[in-house]
């Protein structure tokens, strides 16, 4: 099964030692938290060691701005977690612009709350306790011909943040699961790995600061829609992927949900005082 999602990963192997899954439910959400322990484990459900976290909510919640909200700051307790308390960081937005389903990363981008830039020039309008945020996209290796890795390493290398945070669009192995589950983990991410298209990873080896990868999962494959077709069928479908009719929508509800989130993990009570300074 191709995913990015853990809990997908692991329900092929649900008694796989080096795996631990623990579950709570909220505020109407769904919470589970899967932590692989050892090497056999990533190895087999092809997930690096690490903390997965994911969040599933109702089919509505993308389309309910109170859900919404009430969700991002249920998801920012989480994601708090996974971050440094201190130091810049740097918020990368992945994925191509020109697809739909693939911009969740960039449309992402485009709310995060910077403040690296205004601490000096606009020190005495903010907080003192505001955390130095910086936000950029990549584009994809197609359209600039440079490998992502290479690009956020080199933006990384120059600015030296605490922590990389990375927002992309994820592939599901279910249906259900496109724009119902949230998911976040502390071992970064590999670019394209949810649809085959293998990228090299972001993660603390290659940018040598600690990565945190968030994203909403938006297509799936097309092998899982046509149930037990024959194997000629099957083969047919094994490079399609589909997304929901409502892509634009649900993108642009998805990308508000994960800068909301973003920004309230990154600057806590700080954000609506942010919010307006930056408007």
């Amino acid at each position: 099964m191709r995913t990015d999602l853990a809990g997908e990963a692991k329900k092929e192997f649900p008694d796989l030692p080096g795996v631990t899954e623990t579950r709570e439910t909220a505020d109407g959400f769904e919470l589970v938290r899967i932590d692989v322990e050892t090497k056999e484990a990533a190895e087999r459900i092809e997930k690096p060691i690490g903390r997965y976290v994911t969040i599933t909510m109702p089919k509505e919640t993308l389309y309910d701005r109170a859900a919404a909200s009430l969700l991002a700051r249920f998801a920012a307790t989480e994601l708090e977690k996974m971050l440094p308390r201190d130091g810049t960081v740097l918020v990368v937005g992945l994925g191509n612009r020109y697809i739909t389903a693939d911009a969740l990363g960039t449309k992402t981008a485009e709310h995060i709350l910077v403040t690296r830039h205004l601490r000096q020039a606009f020190s005495e309008l903010l907080p003192k306790d505001t955390r130095p945020v910086c936000s950029f996209c990549t584009g994809v290796l197609g359209v600039t011909g440079i490998e992502t890795v290479e690009i956020v390493s080199a933006v990384a290398g120059r600015l030296r943040p605490g922590a990389v945070l990375v927002v992309d669009s994820l592939a599901a192995g279910a249906p259900e699961h496109l724009g119902t589950v949230l998911q976040m983990n502390d071992t970064g991410i590999s670019p394209g790995a949810g649809i085959g298209n293998f990228r090299a990873s972001l993660n603390k080896e290659t940018l040598g600061v600690p990565v945190t990868a968030i994203g909403i999962p938006l297509v799936v494959g097309a092998n899982a829609l046509i149930g037990e077709a024959d194997e000629t069928a099957r083969q047919a479908m094994s490079g399609l992927f589909v997304t929901p009719k409502d892509i634009d929508l649900l993108v642009k509800n998805a990308a508000k949900l994960l800068a909301e989130a973003i920004n309230t993990a990154l600057h806590a009570k700080n954000a609506p005082i942010l919010q307006n300074l930056l408007q």
